[in-house]
């Protein structure tokens, strides 16, 4: 139970501090006064969605912290123990939500996520909203009603069935899809195979036929440059070579290199020049013989260049990648010849875990049968005891062509609120009061099932009043006796039966304006409920508050 609640600049709240008792705890006020704010707040601290328009205007963060009492609540001790959370009866969970959008959530001190806190507060409290409300419309969550009672234990292993079977059908379509559409990739892998075993691709071969090309471009330019410069330094008929021209000077100088060291180095750099542009020379004509073309070699040359050219565009943009494609095709096409051996082993596992699925379908429909029985029998005694003692409910089964997470059954409430109406889909007939008195009614049997220490209804009692109203009164007494109930009422005949009684208002401070809770004596108590009941003052509304309350005495006694 929640023992004690502090909200702190939540949306028209500035900072306010409740303590509980372990009863039924009213929360009633003007419309607009933001009875929904408190609700919110709560929502917010068991792991609602956070928004940072729940800050309060003008502030950098809201913070919602609150006790909860879990004395003998041995599986949420559990839980937080799973947690590493250690706790002494008592759990302390905090949560901040700062203005740039950073939360945080401690229970017991303990930092945890979203998640982990969501595995907590699910056992703690269970609220009444209008989520709930619209999922009753929803045909498609009707099916969670029936397992909120009590899931079909056939679920867990139906979902391990589920995926198994993905696993296969992952692993089916690598194969390619059925066996035609295989054997077309099949032969599609092997022609480009051919071609790329055909090419006989070599790393590096284009750089070197790029550097080929380059001179077959400029092979006359090249040649014509190289024949001048040997000319010049070959021996011709105008003149010697340069190379005979310094070994003769050198020559000259060697009878007198002995008087003179000068000369002898001189002499030295002649003989060195002379080996240079002899070097040079020879060079020279070793680079014209690469320029000795055929025009045969230079279309061989192009011709290859052609086919790396497609190769590249194909097959990634470089030889690299054609080359590692064609490692990939041998094994695809390895893989795919051994495929069918492979694919039948996978469709005979499909089908036997297929067949499996559905007996455990059939075997999760016949518990939600079972379950289904007794929440009609169960709901119907309790509409009856909520002044509909006509009502009817049947839970209507129908198998789906596909099992899925939930199994292969669509279901859908069929009911009627009046005697002698046929029976039609919930979602088409039900009002707004007859949807709230069955969902109390829904929530009186599940906490007969599942023990939750808490339980909030946020206005179960919209679209009733008059003997139905003090009828829901009666229904909140007995659940309060099991659990702690916290319910937001425009109804009297709900006030009146308030163990804890909280009056929330909007007021102006100053120039800006506030939430205020307060919690209710006898005699504004009594003051309330004659306004809840239409009277503000006087000794006529006092006098029938006193009789509701009065009334409300007896009934819990």
């Amino acid at each position: 139970m929640l023992t004690r609640l502090r909200v702190q600049n939540f949306a028209l709240i500035e900072d306010v501090t409740l303590n509980f008792n372990d009863r039924l705890i009213v929360l009633s006020g003007e419309t607009g006064s933001g009875k929904s704010i408190l609700i919110n707040a709560i929502n917010f601290l068991i792991g609602d969605r956070a928004d940072k328009t729940f800050l309060r205007y003008g502030t950098n963060f809201t913070q919602v912290d609150g006790v909860f009492k879990v004395t003998d609540q041995k599986e949420i001790i559990a839980e937080c123990n799973n947690l590493g959370i250690e706790n002494d009866e008592e759990l302390i969970i905090s949560r901040k939500l700062t203005a740039d959008g950073k939360s945080e959530i401690r229970v017991n001190g303990v930092l945890i996520n979203l998640c982990m806190l969501k595995r907590i507060t699910t056992l703690l409290v269970d609220i009444y909203g209008q989520h709930q409300h619209q999922s009753l419309l929803d045909i498609e969550k009707h099916i969670s009603f029936i397992d909120a009672y009590r899931e079909p234990p056939q679920l867990f292993e139906l979902h391990k069935i589920i995926d198994e079977i993905k696993q296969i059908d992952d692993k089916l379509q690598m194969f390619g899809g059925d066996a035609s559409a295989r054997e077309r990739e099949k032969g599609m892998l092997e022609f480009e195979l051919k071609e790329l075993n055909e090419a006989e691709l070599q790393l590096g071969e284009d750089a070197e036929l790029e550097e080929k090309r380059k001179k077959f471009a400029n092979v006359q330019r090249v040649v014509e440059a190289i024949n001048g410069a040997t000319g010049y330094l070959s021996e011709n008929e105008n003149s010697g070579s340069i190379s005979g021209a310094l070994y003769n000077a050198n020559k000259m100088l060697s009878g007198v290199i002995v008087t003179d060291n000068k000369l002898n180095d001189l002499s030295t750099r002649l003989e060195s020049a002379r080996i240079e542009v002899e070097d040079i020379r020879e060079s020279l004509e070793q680079v014209l013989e690469e320029y000795d073309f055929s025009e045969n070699e230079r279309e061989q040359v192009e011709d290859r260049w052609e086919v790396l050219k497609n190769i590249k565009r194909k097959y990634g943009g470089s030889i690299e990648s054609a080359l590692e494609y064609q490692k990939t095709a041998e094994k695809k096409i390895d893989f795919l010849c051994n495929s069918e051996e492979q694919i039948n082993q996978l469709t005979s596992q499909k089908d036997l875990l297929t067949k499996q699925g559905w007996e455990l379908c059939n075997e999760i429909r016949k518990i939600r049968k079972q379950n289904s029985s007794e929440i009609e029998q169960k709901i119907v005694k309790e509409l009856t005891q909520l002044g509909m003692p006509n009502a009817k409910l049947i839970v209507d089964f129908q198998e789906t062509e596909h099992f899925t997470l939930s199994g292969a059954d669509k279901v859908e409430f069929m009911f009627s609120a009046n005697a002698g109406e046929p029976l039609k889909p919930l979602v088409k007939v039900i009002s707004g009061g007859e949807m709230s008195r069955f969902m109390l009614a829904f929530k009186t049997v599940m906490s007969n099932v599942h023990s939750v220490p808490m339980m909030i209804f946020d206005e179960i009692d919209s679209g009733i009043g008059g003997e139905v109203g003090f009828a829901v009164a009666c229904k909140m007494v007995e659940i309060s006796k099991k659990a702690q109930v916290i319910v937001v009422t425009h109804l009297a005949s709900i006030g009146a039966m308030a163990d804890q009684h909280f009056q929330i208002e909007k007021k102006k401070n100053n120039d800006h304006t506030v939430t205020q809770i307060t919690e209710l004596n006898t005699e504004q108590q009594l003051n309330e409920i004659a306004r809840l009941a239409g009277g503000y003052n006087g000794d006529f509304a006092t006098e029938y508050a006193q009789q509701l309350k009065n009334r409300a005495n007896q009934l819990k006694s």
